[in-house]
């Protein structure tokens, strides 16, 4: 019983310990949002959320002049 808590406890953990591959799926997380705000400032622009877009989705956000 104690062997399948520590497996079943390990299995748990090693979820996440994969959380960063979620930024590599296109998900607009705190970090990839923050990492394009940069790129987009770096050019002289703004990160904006297309019309109609969905903010939990990267590929939804561009950058624009104001």
């Amino acid at each position: 019983m104690r062997t399948a808590t520590i497996i079943l406890a390990l299995v748990a953990l090693s979820g996440c310990a994969s959380a960063p591959a979620y930024r590599d799926e296109g998900l607009a997380t705190y970090d990839a949002l923050r990492d394009a705000q940069q790129a987009c400032a770096a050019k002289g622009e703004k990160l904006k959320l297309r019309d109609g877009g969905n903010a939990r989705r990267l590929d939804h956000w561009t950058c624009q002049k104001d």
